[in-house]
């Protein structure tokens, strides 16, 4: 019984220390396992994770309580699941990898796989909507950018796409100035675009009002107003001007209309001729004239058209150049160099004359509306603004087929230049002084060309030219005949070629014009005089004036003895483009004052007065007695000449001769017109065409010369032209071959391409 009570006692000693433990060591690790575990289903997530790892911290490592720890961690990791799940659902993709990262590393990855997915596909809508507002603002070039950087996002590209097709619509209408129709018209149309098209279709309307305004405009400034010749350009500005050529004399100080030749300026005023360079013959007809409308000077012949539509012709009435009587209710006349057209109301036009480069084809011309021609060619521009051309080709002056928009034309000697309803201005043709070199001009009112240069009227009064009036020229020569040797340039081949035109075949009545970097020849036979006449115009520069050719160099003193040669031989062995009679200072019979050529004096007795050709381009007579050689020479004098009579001084004819005394002879007459131009004037055509020195002066009168010297004429007279013997040729079929050979010859301009020609005839002895 004892030992009963003891292991009672015992048993009451282990309860009561198991009460104990319990009350003082597990009791409050009961409480923190329960504590976390009930706080772990009421509080937030990161205050239960807390109170739950505090938890397990606390309990972990003690007897007894790994269960509280597993059943911890177990609740733990559950909550952390649920977090996580939470967080996916709510989109917290990076805080769920952030949660899954230990326990979960291959889901925590996919998760921030997919954040990143759907942060790109966030800021993509984001950036979309704000290129939305952009574009609605109204700011296309930042909605442009923000679309063009969204690539291929929604339709992010339709819509740059179409902001740049906008942009781009509105940058081609932009660029409109009111007349760059055509560079807006194709920057709208490649846009490739409805609106873009529809946008082209108005402006091209807008174009095609503006162009008949325009038309309107130039019209109404252009007719008559400006003007050019070979060697002149005259126009009417403030008041009227001639520049160039000084032949004509003064402009009237008032005029309504201009027009010229090659050679001739015809001012008009209410109708009536007011001054002309050339009157063709017929000054005191010209002068009677009213109601002119229109003058249209050729080389030898003019027409004039009347207001009521009659043609009116003036000069040469060889081979029939001048039109028929049946010329009448006309709107605009032409005149070239042997050719004459008119055009009828009904849009056609008739023409006459030589024909012998088709120049006059022009029968099936129809719905033209004005016309023009050059030496060998004519020019008819039609109602819809194209050009047709007949006649000679050579320079390329009849391609023309290819323009279009033409509201004006002019031609120059072997040129046609077209005036576009744009104000731009095209040009064809001979360019060697570069005449046709106009591409870049603009807002052009009218247009003139001359022989060697163009020249436009702007709409702004300005007057803008291309070419050479006349230098500098061209350096080489281009002549196609028998009479050149063969080495000769035979086609123009860019800017600066040579120029030589040449009439017919075997030149057999001219015109000849030749122009190289020391000057320029025109030569034309003048059949207004009663007995027709070589007129050669000789532009000079300082370093090439006319100048005197003799057979023997070593000659001189008071008794010269002298060979003589024919002219052409002369002309070859000095290399002449011209040479012409000189006043045969070989005859030792005549009258001599001094005499120089070339710089060596020959003869200085001074027994009659002298005619000298002066460094300053002019001539100048000396009467007997005033000089003799050494003070024309300290002058700077090369060439002087000793003939006469003085025809013409100060422009004033000197001689009077009646009919009855009248000697009639071929004669050569050397003067001049204003410095460095010079005319040679020549009656040599046959025995039959002879003329006084009163006929001569009146016609050095006409051509406008201030002064005119007679040199030697009869069987001396002599005009060559490229080795070619001019006095061989006739209209009348009776040659002038009985050429006397003379010791003497003045040359202008020389080139080594002359040749000999081929047959040359024999001198006749001096008589």
């Amino acid at each position: 019984m004892k030992t009963k009570v003891w292991l009672l006692i015992l048993l009451v000693v282990v309860l009561l220390a198991v009460v104990g433990e319990y009350a003082l060591y597990y009791r409050p690790m009961a409480q923190v396992y329960h504590t976390a575990m009930e706080k772990s289903a009421i509080a937030p997530y990161e205050e239960a994770q807390k109170s739950l790892t505090e938890a397990v911290k606390s309990l972990s490592g003690r007897p007894l309580t790994d269960q509280w720890v597993k059943e911890l961690t177990a609740r733990k990791d559950e909550m952390l699941l649920q977090e996580a799940d939470r967080a996916v659902a709510a989109g917290e993709l990076t805080y769920a990898a952030q949660l899954l990262e230990t326990a979960d590393p291959d889901r925590a990855k996919a998760l921030i796989q997919e954040a990143e997915e759907r942060a790109h596909a966030q800021a993509l809508k984001d950036a979309y909507e704000e290129a939305l507002s952009l574009e609605q603002a109204g700011r296309d070039e930042d909605a442009l950018a923000a679309f063009r950087a969204l690539e291929e996002y929604e339709d992010a590209s339709e819509r740059a796409n179409a902001i740049e097709a906008r942009m781009a619509f509105a940058a081609a209408q932009a660029v409109f100035t009111g007349t760059n129709f055509d560079e807006v018209i194709a920057a709208l149309n490649a846009l490739d675009t409805a609106e873009g098209r529809a946008a082209a279709e108005a402006i091209e309307q807008q174009k095609q009002a503006w162009i008949e305004q325009r038309r309107q405009q130039f019209a109404a400034k252009s007719a008559g107003r400006i003007t050019a010749g070979a060697w002149h350009t005259a126009a009417l500005g403030a008041s009227p001007w001639i520049a160039g050529d000084g032949r004509y004399g003064a402009a009237p100080a008032e005029a309504d209309h201009v027009f010229s030749g090659l050679t001739s300026v015809f001012f008009l005023r209410d109708g009536k001729v007011l001054t002309t360079g050339e009157t063709f013959g017929a000054e005191e007809t010209i002068a009677a004239l009213n109601n002119v409308k229109k003058v249209a000077p050729g080389l030898v012949h003019g027409l004039f058209l009347l207001r009521d539509g009659t043609v009116i012709a003036i000069g040469s009435q060889a081979l029939d150049r001048l039109p028929a009587e049946e010329w009448t209710g006309m709107v605009d006349v032409a005149a070239g160099a042997w050719h004459s057209l008119a055009l009828r109301q009904d849009g056609t036009v008739e023409a006459c004359g030589t024909n012998d480069h088709d120049q006059c084809a022009v029968k099936k011309w129809k719905n033209i509306v004005s016309i023009d021609a050059g030496l060998w060619h004519s020019v008819g521009l039609r109602a819809d603004g194209t050009v047709v051309a007949c006649g000679d080709n050579t320079y390329g002056q009849c391609d023309v087929r290819d323009w279009t928009g033409i509201v004006s034309i002019s031609c120059g000697a072997c040129t046609t230049v077209g005036l576009r309803s744009d104000g731009t201005v095209v040009a064809c043709g001979d360019n060697g002084a570069g005449q046709c070199d106009v591409s870049g001009w603009k807002d052009i009112a009218a247009i003139a060309a001359g022989a060697y240069h163009t020249v436009g009227l702007g709409l702004d009064g300005r007057t803008v030219t291309a070419g050479s009036l006349p230098a500098p020229l061209p350096k080489e020569p281009l002549f196609s005949s028998d009479w050149i040797r063969e080495d000769v340039v035979t086609q123009p081949e860019a800017k600066g070629a040579p120029t030589v035109y040449i009439q017919g075949e075997d030149t057999d009545v001219g015109p000849w014009l030749y122009m190289d970097d020391k000057g320029a020849v025109l030569i034309c036979i003048d059949f207004s005089e009663e007995r027709e006449l070589f007129r050669t115009d000789m532009l000079a520069t300082q370093d090439a004036l006319p100048s005197g050719r003799v057979t023997n160099p070593s000659a001189s003193g008071n008794y010269i003895i002298m060979p003589s040669a024919l002219s052409a031989e002369q002309a070859q062995n000095h290399h002449a483009v011209l040479a012409f009679t000189g006043d045969f200072i070989g005859w030792t019979s005549n009258r001599k004052g001094v005499m120089i050529r070339n710089g060596v004096t020959y003869y200085d007795r001074d027994e009659t007065g002298s005619l000298a050709i002066m460094p300053d381009g002019t001539l100048k007579f000396f009467p007997r007695g005033e000089v003799n050689a050494a003070q024309l020479t300290a002058l700077g004098v090369r060439d002087s000449f000793s003939f006469g009579p003085l025809l013409v001084e100060n422009g004033q004819r000197l001689v009077e001769q009646p009919l009855r005394n009248a000697e009639y002879t071929m004669r050569v007459v050397l003067a001049y017109s204003d410095p460095y131009h010079y005319l040679a004037v020549i009656a040599m055509r046959d025995r039959k065409v002879q003329m006084t020195h009163a006929m001569m002066a009146d016609a050095c009168v006409r051509y406008g010369c201030r002064m005119a010297y007679n040199l030697d004429g009869g069987h001396s007279t002599s005009l060559v032209f490229m080795g070619k013997e001019l006095s061989m040729l006739t209209l009348r079929d009776t040659p002038h071959t009985n050429i006397r050979g003379l010791s003497d010859v003045i040359v202008f301009l020389e080139n080594d391409k002359v040749g000999t020609p081929p047959e040359q005839p024999q001198a006749t002895p001096e008589s």
